[in-house]
This record gives structure tokens, C-alpha cells and sequence, in this order.
């Protein structure tokens, strides 16, 4: 009586393992017909083992998930199956076949490299391998994660890779077969596995749970089938989770419940707020996420994935198929695509593309993702303000271009003072050079008896005199766009972006700038014609309006020198005039190296 309760708890033990089993071990693949996914190994393996053209080393290269050791155990069951007929092995009937379905066959042997990855266990193999099968008709080796095997673990297995015994067979499996020395592949047979596509996951998911009674939704297989990233045994492990979870009745909002999916509506909505430029609503979008406990990082992957399609969308409308999602979503995003420019999603996807790190680093949970929001937004009307003003130049100002200066009658004499109302652009400023032909001056009567310079006729000035619409230029502005203009400076001429770093504005009259130098010879180089041009036009362009460019060169003594063709001051201090010959500083040193006296300096 205890024996026959001892035999009935015995098989309600290995029922319950039976039972117990993970989903992916138990609907592993058993014949190459199973196998989803990989049609092109599939159709080359059995065409292999159809025509007795097996080869003696494979490499199996690709994602986790995607079916390479279970193709491997398919390899070792169809070398060793017993059936008279090619092309129905494996026929999963024989004793081959069987215990290597089991888990029984001593001739199958599966080595972890991440484990077992040194030299002395090669050398093991190598002893072992020439020992004829026990069992099978071919001892076959599959060495996972070959790539972790060191360098004198690989030196020591290319031999016996490249002649094995007859009754022996490899196959290595890798998820980074960059890692693997060129001598290995060349030795193997090498077969690419492919990510396993969405529907191909949810299909064989809905089958999966048909055979085992589970109540399902279609939308929650396809949820799963989001989640695994293309990997079929991520899947059947997430369904494994979501049928003890949900008491055997896997629903959508299971799946959302369990595994933290973010609602599909959030990302759209957060992705409205960075079209429409709404701070306010994507810093609450985030702020919502965070009091629901909703991960961030998983948001932002999923924005990142919407922003890509609709990136997908709008740089070809014909590529719908490529993203693998309903249509109602695909014209949702069709319709936010037509809103955006391409330049703009490329620089939201750069942005929201490398929040991820940051979120799993940062001390501060949501406060990356903020800082991107803010980022995406404030960078946007930055970008668009030069193309507007390049847009729409100001008039009759075709570039930066300064007018000659006639000279006037030889009397030796200073102008007289402008008048208080007179525009500061109008009045003659020294650094003016002549490039183009000014408008002819009116006459004006001379008066000989009187020592004074006659009114000089009005010059035409760089830009015209400023309207209402015109904007003002301040040097508040010229200092925060001075690191703009280097950058966009640097992008082209990095000898100029050099000799600016430097430099200062140091002040702002009408439309010319004064730059401040530190080093003399900089100072030298950028007041050059054609280095300078080169600035102002820079400078335009980011500022809006035509400016120009004058260059200080600022000594050791506090005293300023102007390099742009102006007069270096002669007076000294109080306007009073020095005894002794005007001198820069390397003269200063020439002559004290020299012990000489300077009498003149032109």
C-alpha cells in the first residue's frame, strides 16, 4: 500500500516538472520546419544534409535569442539520425535523435567558453576528441560564446579545428563575432541569424499559447513581441512571467501592468510638446511619468523609437513597412512627420539619443530628461535665427563693404565736431579702407581766408541709417554670439578661429566693433584684408546686419594700439606729447639687449 502512494507521489513529482518547465525549453525547436525566423540557414542545412555535403566546422553568429544552439542541436540530431531517407532527418523517432532531445547523449558535448575559456581546457579537448563516439554516429562539440576564449585558447584549438577526426564535428556560437580571429572563421562555415521579425514572434507566441490552454490577446503578444527586440526566447520568458502573473489570462493591460510598458499616448503626447515647442506640458508629461513610477528609461527609448520613425517617414513616406506597426499609429506619425523638417528630427533623435546613460547614471531621476526637453527646445530658435536674417539681409546692404574716403583739400586743420543729432554712422571713423567708389561730393564754397577745413560733404555710410524695424546693435548681444562666431568661424578656417581665441569685443560704435587682442602679432594677422572681411561677414550673418571689424592691440603697459590702419596715439598722457621716440615693445627689448640708444623710430 505505502509503494504504490511512494509510485503515485512520484509521478505527480515529475508531472509538476514537467509542468514546471520554462516555456522556451520545453517548444525549443525539433525539427528545421520549427525553426522560425532563419529560412536561409534553414534551406542550407538541410540541403546540406540532403546532399551528405556536411561540413566539419560551423560558426553561428548573431543576436541572443535568434535560434543558434538550437540550430546546432538540429545539426547534431540530423549527423546522427538513423533514418533511411535524408531529407526527413531529424526524424525525432530514433535512439539518436531521442537522447539528444533528452539531454542524454554523452557524444554531445556543450562547452560554455565563458567558463571554461584557458588554455588547459583546449588542451583537454584535444586529448578527448580522439576518442571514437560511444554511442553516436559523430562526437559533436558546440562551444557557446566562443568569443571569450582567450588568444592561446584559440592558437591551441585552430589545429584540431581545421583537420579534426572524422567522427568529430564543431560548432561555435557567438554573439560578437568580431571578437573571433580571422584564422577561426576561416576554418568554419559561417551562418548570420537575423533578428526574428515582429509578427514571426507574435505567431508563434499565439500558437504557443493555444497548445497550452492560455488565454491571450492578440495586442498582448504583440506588446511581448515589442519587448523581446527580436529575440524568441526573451519572448517565451516574458510570457512565462505574464501567465503566472495574470492567473493564465494574458491581457494588454497585463502586459502594461507587469512589465511597465509606457502608454503609447504619453509618447505621442510628449512628442507634440517638442512640435509645438510647449515646455510647460512635456515638463508634466515627465512629471506624470515619475509619480505613476513609470521607468524613464524605458520612455525615452520609446520616444527615441517614435522620433526614428517619424524620422523614417519623412525622409521617405514609402518606408511603412520598415517600422512593423498598425496603420492607425503609422498615420498618426505621418501626420506629425508633415509638421517637422528633417534637420529638426536629426537633431531631437541626437539629443534624446544619448539621455539614456545619463538617466542610468544620474543621482537625480527624471532631471537628464528635463534638461533634453529644455535643450530641444531652447536650441531650436537659435538654430533658426541666422537662416532668418540671411533670409531677408537688410536692404540695399549687399555685404560688409566700406566706402572710399576722398581727401580732402590740403589744409591742416581738424573737421569740426558733428552735430548732436547727427547719426553716429555717418560720422568718418579712421579705419575706414577704400573698396568701393563713394557718390561724388557736393560743391561747397572754400573760404581761404578762414583756416578751417570746409564741411566734407555727406558720406554714404556701410549700412543706411536705422530705421524703426532696424535692430540695434548692442555690445551686450556682440559678446554673447563672440563663442558662436568662433565656432562658426572654426568650421572653416581653424587658422582664424585660432588667432580669435584670444580676443575680446571690448566696444560698440553704430556698426563697428572694436576687438581687443592680447598678443600683438594675432592682432596683426586678423586685421589683414582679407582675414578681416572674413570676420565681418561671420559676424553679419549672426548678428543680422552688416558690421564691421576693428582690431586693438592692448600692451603690457595697459596702453591700446589700433591695427586696422588707424593712427597709433601719439600723445601720452593728458594729451602731452613724449621727449623721447615712440616705441613697441620689441624695440624696447632690441635696444636693451644691445645697450643702444634709439633716436628715431618711423
Amino acid at each position: 500500500m505505502s509503494s504504490e502512494k511512494n509510485r503515485e507521489r512520484s509521478s505527480n513529482n515529475v508531472e509538476n516538472q514537467v509542468r514546471s518547465q520554462s516555456l522556451y525549453r520545453k517548444w525549443r525547436s525539433q525539427t528545421f520546419g520549427e525553426l522560425v525566423g532563419q529560412d536561409a540557414v534553414t534551406r542550407t542545412l538541410k540541403n546540406a544534409i540532403t546532399a551528405g555535403r556536411v561540413g566539419h566546422a560551423y560558426l553561428f553568429c548573431g543576436p541572443r535569442g535568434t535560434g543558434k544552439t538550437s540550430s546546432a542541436r538540429l545539426l547534431a540530431k540530423a549527423v546522427n539520425c538513423t533514418d533511411k531517407d535524408p531529407a526527413l532527418r531529424p526524424c525525432n523517432v530514433c535512439e539518436a535523435c531521442r537522447s539528444i532531445a533528452e539531454g542524454r547523449a554523452m557524444d554531445l558535448i556543450e562547452i560554455d567558453a565563458a567558463s571554461n575559456r584557458g588554455i588547459d581546457e583546449i588542451r583537454d579537448l584535444r586529448e578527448k576528441i580522439n576518442f571514437q563516439p560511444s554511442q553516436l554516429r559523430k562526437k559533436f562539440y558546440i562551444i557557446d560564446e566562443v568569443h571569450m576564449l582567450t588568444e592561446p585558447a584559440f592558437n591551441a584549438l585552430l589545429k584540431t579545428l581545421e583537420e579534426p577526426p572524422p567522427h568529430a564535428m564543431f560548432v561555435l556560437a557567438t554573439t560578437d563575432p568580431q571578437d573571433i580571429p580571422a584564422t577561426v572563421v576561416s576554418r568554419c562555415q559561417r551562418f548570420d541569424f537575423q533578428r526574428i521579425g515582429l509578427e514571426q514572434i507574435a505567431a508563434r507566441l499565439s500558437f504557443i499559447c493555444q497548445q497550452e490552454k492560455i488565454k491571450f490577446e492578440l495586442a498582448a503578444l504583440e506588446l511581448v513581441a515589442r519587448q523581446a527586440t527580436g529575440s524568441l526566447r526573451d519572448a517565451l520568458s516574458l510570457l512565462d512571467q505574464l501567465v503566472v502573473f495574470s492567473d493564465g489570462n494574458v491581457t494588454a493591460q497585463s502586459v502594461k501592468t507587469m512589465l511597465g510598458v509606457i502608454n503609447s499616448e504619453a509618447v505621442v503626447e510628449f512628442v507634440e510638446s517638442l512640435i509645438t515647442s510647449d515646455m510647460a506640458e512635456g515638463l508634466e508629461q515627465i512629471n506624470k511619468l515619475v509619480q505613476s513610477g513609470s521607468d524613464l528609461k524605458r520612455f525615452n527609448r520609446e520616444v527615441v523609437d517614435h522620433l526614428r520613425g517619424l524620422m523614417l517617414l519623412k525622409a521617405n513616406p514609402a518606408s511603412r513597412e520598415l517600422l512593423d506597426l498598425p496603420q492607425e499609429t503609422l498615420d498618426q506619425m505621418a501626420k506629425q512627420a508633415g509638421r517637422l523638417d528633417l534637420n529638426s528630427l536629426v537633431a531631437l533623435l541626437k539629443i534624446f539619443s544619448g539621455v539614456d546613460y545619463n538617466l542610468k547614471v544620474s543621482p537625480y531621476a527624471q532631471l537628464p530628461l528635463e534638461l533634453a526637453l529644455m535643450e530641444a527646445l531652447l536650441a531650436r530658435p537659435i538654430v533658426a535665427a541666422p537662416a532668418q536674417a540671411v533670409a531677408a539681409p537688410p536692404p540695399q546692404v549687399v555685404a560688409p563693404v566700406r566706402p572710399v574716403v576722398r581727401p580732402a583739400p590740403v589744409i591742416q586743420s581738424l573737421p569740426p565736431e558733428p552735430e548732436e543729432d547727427e547719426p553716429p554712422l555717418a560720422r568718418p571713423t579712421p579705419m575706414v579702407r577704400p573698396t568701393v567708389q563713394a557718390a561724388p561730393p557736393k560743391p561747397v564754397p572754400a573760404e581761404p581766408v578762414k583756416f578751417q577745413m570746409p564741411t566734407p560733404p555727406p558720406e554714404k555710410p556701410l549700412v543706411e541709417k536705422p530705421s524703426a524695424s532696424d535692430k540695434v546693435l548692442a555690445l551686450t548681444a556682440v559678446q554673447q554670439n563672440w563663442g558662436r562666431l568662433r565656432d562658426a568661424v572654426g568650421t572653416t578656417q581653424k587658422m582664424i578661429q585660432a588667432l580669435l581665441a584670444d580676443a575680446q569685443p571690448q566696444n560698440v560704435e553704430g556698426n563697428v566693433i572694436t576687438l581687443s587682442f592680447k598678443y600683438e602679432f594675432h592682432c596683426e594677422k586678423v586685421s589683414q584684408e582679407k582675414n578681416r572681411a572674413f570676420v565681418e561677414e561671420q559676424y553679419s550673418k549672426l548678428l543680422g546686419q552688416a558690421v564691421l571689424i576693428r582690431c586693438t592691440y592692448e600692451g603690457k603697459g595697459g596702453g591700446s594700439g589700433s591695427a586696422d590702419g588707424g593712427s597709433p596715439p601719439r600723445n601720452g598722457p593728458n594729451g602731452i606729447k613724449p621727449s623721447g621716440p615712440v616705441m613697441d615693445d620689441r624695440s624696447r627689448r632690441a635696444a636693451q639687449i644691445f645697450n643702444a640708444v634709439v633716436q628715431d623710430v618711423d
